[in-house]
């Protein structure tokens, strides 16, 4: 095995992949980006229903296998070549590469031809970039998202082993350098080299020696054997890039599929299915995760989907009616269940045209759930959570999901996605080309959640006949007059305006942290007093208890300072915890935060 760039001419464009950044920006992380890409891959490489299985390891191989592992990546070649892109870190031990290991099972592996052109797997993965032939209800589509694999790596480098269903006797190994088109010597080469075996004509062959496959798979601690699936190694892997990320990305990304019982994921010795998800969720969800409600409306939705409850049709001309007209007198049964507490399921039913012609009938499912507890919405394509849709919905005190995982909706909707698979847009290039007034029906869609929590939910509201009386009740202009109305006198009524009892505590802002004290009203029949504290990091955009990150502060990991009198702190998760107070002077103060950033402190009474 080789590291072999190809060389360019002179007439040659330069093509760097400039498309990196679609997976690290602030919709995405690289680490969620990587666990995004991953996952999403896998299960477009389903079989049959199977469960899909994914592992994901970090490994520091022994001397041993360091010797063995570093025969396969050339380390002469790569060294040139990665300085002269300048893309060589200065603090980077070519000699000691650490791993990162990502493997599937109950998957096809990379299945087509390895040795010629095709439109298959194996070729879409090593020999196309930012074009793909996935559609229908296939999670990716742009062909860009192994670039993660390669960002994810100090010196951009991925190695991909994979076993292939109907054709197990035969594993195949190649690996890629992804820097930028640069120069060595007096010869100009391109962005992309392959760690391979060349043949006579110059094209990329993996290695297919059985000797050779065994040596590489026991040097990076692979599990792969002779099952079929992929099985990628991420040599000199990027510090950010740790399991309790790994996990948390999986559980703020992929909680629908696991939920579903359609995916499970290990982590280490983490595994994250439908059973484990609700404790790990907790542990390190985040505060999304917190009260495990978002996991039982998840739960509720599954119910639902699995013929348990029968979703509230709605007629095909939803759109042209409206959805007063198209929820009817069936609006009044709808909002009494959702003031008990039920999950609402409304499917909506819709017609998508392509360009040729053909007409598809489709539908998508909206669910609506009251709760006490904070608000969350999903849009879901399939399997796969798009976080930056949820702005297309307000509400609160709901928890609220559109699932559009019926095949013509998901190849319109997987048309319209981005690379990063975080939002739809009606001008993406393969939605404008392959289907008729995409903007319209991506806007009934995106719209019919808003609709449904409208007429179901705001419309529970109490009526206050004296609301306006204020704006409406004017006396009459100096000498003017007028005759009395017959009727009546309707004279506003006399309200007694209640003080607002005084809170038992006290917030207190300090200088990197805040205290909660109590106050002179908290009396003892009131204790223990019970008070839950939520803290964030003020954003732009959003609510900023939902968009925390564990990596800016985390109170399971003690990394802040907290000092308590009287009262006993517990965390109940990265930035929720409680205390329980045993006398009035309680005082506990948490220190320790970024005082260059806005500190949000939301705490309640239990």
């Amino acid at each position: 095995m080789q590291l072999s760039f190809r060389r360019q001419d002179d007439g040659e464009m330069e093509r760097p992949p400039t498309q990196r950044d679609q997976f690290n920006n602030d919709d995405v992380e690289l680490v969620d980006a990587l666990v995004r890409e991953t996952l999403q891959n896998s299960l477009d490489a389903g079989t049959n229903g199977e469960v899909i299985r994914v592992r994901f390891a970090l490994h520091q191989p022994t001397e041993a296998e360091c010797t063995a592992l570093l025969s396969y990546l050339d380390l002469e070649q790569l060294k040139a070549h990665l300085t002269a892109c300048s893309l060589l870190p200065e603090n980077l031990d070519l000699e000691k590469p650490n791993l990162l290991l990502i493997e599937d099972f109950g998957t096809t592996g990379l299945t087509g031809s390895w040795n010629s052109w095709d439109k298959e797997p194996f070729c879409d993965f090593w020999r196309r970039m930012g074009k793909s032939h996935k559609g229908g209800k296939s999670l990716g589509r742009w062909g860009l998202g192994k670039l993660v694999f390669s960002s994810a790596s100090h010196a951009r480098v991925f190695f991909g082993f994979t076993v292939r269903a109907g054709d197990p006797g035969q594993p195949l190994l190649m690996g890629q350098a992804v820097l930028t088109t640069h120069e060595l010597g007096v010869e100009r080469f391109d962005s992309h080299g392959f760690f391979c075996v060349l043949n006579e004509k110059g094209m990329q062959l993996p290695v297919t020696e059985k000797a050779e496959l065994a040596k590489f798979e026991e040097a990076c601690g692979l599990t792969r054997t002779n099952r079929p699936g992929l099985s990628i190694v991420v040599p000199y892997v990027q510090s950010t890039v740790t399991e309790q990320r790994i996990i948390q990305a999986t559980l703020r990304n992929y909680f629908f599929p696991i939920l579903l019982g359609r995916l499970v994921v290990t982590v280490g010795a983490v595994v994250i299915d439908a059973a484990s998800f609700a404790p790990l969720a907790k542990a390190h969800g985040g505060s999304r995760f917190a009260t495990g409600g978002l996991a039982q409306f998840i739960s509720s939705m599954r119910a639902v989907r699995n013929g348990e409850v029968q979703p509230h049709a709605l007629p095909a001309n939803w759109q042209s009616v409206g959805m007063a007209t198209a929820l009817g007198d069936h609006a009044k049964t709808l909002r009494e269940r959702y003031q008990k507490g039920e999950c609402l399921c409304i499917r909506a039913r819709l017609l998508l045209k392509q360009k040729d012609g053909t007409e598809m009938q489709s539908k998508f499912d909206l669910f609506l759930q009251k709760t006490a507890d904070d608000s969350d919405t999903l849009f879901v394509r399939d399997t796969i959570v798009l976080p930056a849709e949820a702005k297309y919905f307000r509400g609160h005190n709901v928890l609220a999901a559109l699932v559009a995982d019926d095949r013509p909706i998901c190849a319109f909707l997987g048309d319209a996605e981005n690379p990063a698979h975080t939002n739809w847009s009606a001008t993406a290039e393969k939605v404008t080309a392959e289907w008729r007034n995409p903007g319209a029906r991506l806007k009934e869609i995106r719209s019919a959640l808003q609709q449904v929590f409208d007429e179901i939910v705001s419309s529970i509201e109490t009526v206050d006949p004296n609301a306006l009386i204020d704006f409406f009740s004017a006396k009459a202009e100096a000498g003017a007059r007028g005759a009395r109305p017959k009727g009546p006198i309707v004279r506003p009524p006399k309200i007694d305006i209640a003080k607002p009892r005084e809170k038992a505590y006290r917030l207190v802002r300090l200088k990197g942290g805040f205290a909660i004290r109590g106050a002179t009203s908290l009396t003892p029949d009131q204790l223990p007093l019970v008070i839950r504290v939520r803290a964030a990091y003020d954003v732009l955009r959003g609510n900023p208890f939902s968009k925390h990150d564990p990596l800016d502060f985390d109170f399971l990991k003690n990394e802040l300072e907290i000092v308590s009198k009287d009262a006993i702190t517990t965390a109940l998760g990265p930035n929720t915890l409680t205390i329980k107070a045993s006398s009035r002077d309680f005082d506990v103060a948490v220190s320790g935060f970024d005082v260059k950033r806005d500190l949000i402190i939301d705490a309640a009474r239990q």
